[in-house]
């Protein structure tokens, strides 16, 4: 991109679509393809939109940048609690969210199948907060891909209590899962997620005790998932792996 190759870059990514939707490659390496354009400073606009100028009716294009301008904004607003960000990195989210939204909603519209614009809207969704749009976003997912993990789960954690769900609600949603017909393994990891939240919250308020056996089973369940999925998805117990007093070691491998 950055000596002009776009034709190379615009056929790399169309190539990697299309091998997705003849079901070649997983929802996972779709991701990890457009991981490139997580950036948290923005250095590489300049080049987003030569490419997109270039192949103006590219989906690949819009998308790339949709992913580059959502994660600037994810990055400045960070993982603390709202009131616990600067006016400044809200606003400054606010205004890549929107620049994101219109890019991935264009490459929507160019490609009705492109399954990993609806993921990065529903991640938007979530921070915003709002609960329409990622509905919306987990039928299209589902109508895309009946079998995925990666909307799903990025739907539950969207019922978390700290976004405003319910573990009630995230209770209801994984057993739509399994009526979905989600693999039992993927059914795990869906609990492992609920378990990795409700042990932070107990540990947060200094309980310890009813914390540690949550860990443990979130730990236990994501086996399968191996440490991609704990990095992604068990942030918090993680970081009980990482401390040896507590006794986590034999699920942390």
């Amino acid at each position: 991109m950055r000596s002009g190759g776009f034709q190379s870059v615009e056929t790399r990514f169309s190539t990697v679509q299309s091998e997705f939707e003849k079901g070649r490659i997983t929802e996972f390496d779709l991701l990890d393809t457009y991981k490139v354009f997580y950036q948290r400073e923005d250095n590489h606009r300049s080049e987003l939109n030569a490419w997109v100028k270039a192949y103006p009716k590219s989906p690949s294009a819009y998308l790339a940048r949709g992913v580059y301008f959502r994660k600037l904004g994810e990055f400045k607003r960070g993982t603390n609690y709202i009131s616990q960000t600067s006016p400044e990195n809200v606003q400054y989210m606010t205004q890549m969210f929107d620049l994101a939204k219109k890019d991935l909603e264009a490459a929507l519209q160019l490609n009705p199948r492109s399954y990993l614009a609806v993921l990065h809207l529903l991640n938007i969704a979530q921070f915003e907060g709002n609960d329409g749009a990622a509905d919306r976003y987990l039928r299209l997912g589902n109508s895309l891909l009946p079998s995925n993990f990666l909307v799903r789960a990025r739907y539950l954690i969207h019922l978390t209590p700290r976004w405003g769900g319910s573990y009630r609600q995230m209770d209801q949603f994984i057993s739509q899962c399994r009526t979905d017909g989600l693999s039992t393994s993927q059914i795990d990891l869906l609990h492992a997620i609920e378990l990795d939240d409700q042990a932070r919250v107990l540990h947060e308020k200094g309980d310890w005790e009813q914390a540690r056996p949550k860990y443990l089973d979130a730990l236990r369940l994501s086996i399968s998932g191996g440490s991609r999925f704990r990095r992604d998805y068990l942030s918090a117990s993680i970081k009980v792996c990482a401390d040896p007093q507590h006794g986590t070691k034999e699920y942390c491998q």
